[in-house]
């Protein structure tokens, strides 16, 4: 029995911690940092393949703000 409840707290504690994988670490940047990253994006002209998808991440991030009224790149 006491298998079974241990199981159980495992599979609940492995599920909750789960959730987190989906969410977007771009989430998590302060308005004044992610403007502050976009802005040195625009001005990148040939940035490397690493920067590149960085920059593509925060516009992305800057268009859901966006979204929602927040027109922190904007």
């Amino acid at each position: 029995m006491k298998f079974i409840n241990v199981t159980g707290i495992l599979i609940l504690a492995v599920g909750l911690t789960a959730c987190d994988i989906f969410s977007n670490p771009s989430e998590q940047i302060p308005n004044s940092d992610l403007r502050s990253k976009w802005r040195e994006c625009t001005s990148i002209s040939n940035p490397s393949r690493t920067k590149a998808l960085a920059c593509d991440n925060y516009e992305r991030e800057c268009d859901r703000r966006k979204g929602k009224g927040n027109l922190v790149c904007y």
